[in-house]
């Protein structure tokens, strides 16, 4: 058996599959389902919502809600009883966090203001690297080595990704403005 699995601060990274779309359609029909109306919008984001970028198997989606304020302790109970793990705002403001999967996450979700920071961020990085091939390259290849020196620290290897991301959205704000 691989121990692996159970080290949630393992990094792994896969070559894109197209069946992480169809696993975020499959779960996005289950939310909406769920959420109803609070759910203003569900979107696959994070690197597995782009072609051809490698990942961490782990399909993130971002809900946008009015507020977060009216998301209710009712809404997080429902996403708890689809398999979710409320996580608090897991150190980033202006979200609520949760993660679905055992022993290793499957799906992490972001409920966050619609069309707010988070919101934006989210989707206009996911948009920005689908149309920027050359980025979305310097991204992959940054990943892969972070991967390679902390493979058992996911909080330095997310954290040193950190500058090339805002890089990143820095292009993808002027590139959505021009």
């Amino acid at each position: 058996m691989d121990e692996r699995r159970y080290d949630a601060d393992w990094v792994e990274l896969h070559d894109y599959t197209p069946t992480w779309r169809s696993r975020f359609e499959r779960e996005q029909k289950v939310l909406a389902e769920a959420l109803g109306d609070v759910a203003l919008d569900i979107q696959h984001v994070g690197s597995t919502s782009v072609p051809g970028l490698c990942a961490k198997p782990i399909i993130d989606i971002i809900v946008g809600v009015r507020s977060l304020k009216q998301f209710s302790v009712c809404d997080i109970r429902t996403l708890e009883q689809l398999g979710y793990v409320f996580r608090g705002d897991a150190g980033i403001a202006g979200r609520l966090f949760f993660r679905k999967g055992v022993p290793r996450a499957q799906f992490h979700l972001s409920v966050v203001a619609k069309d707010g920071e988070q919101w934006t961020k989210h989707v206009l990085f996911r948009d920005y690297l689908r149309h920027h091939e050359s980025d979305a390259k310097a991204y992959a290849s940054l990943k892969m080595t972070l991967a390679s020196q902390y493979s058992h620290d996911r909080t330095a290897y997310t954290s040193r990704k950190g500058p090339l991301i805002a890089a990143i959205l820095r292009k993808a704000y002027r590139w959505r403005n021009a």
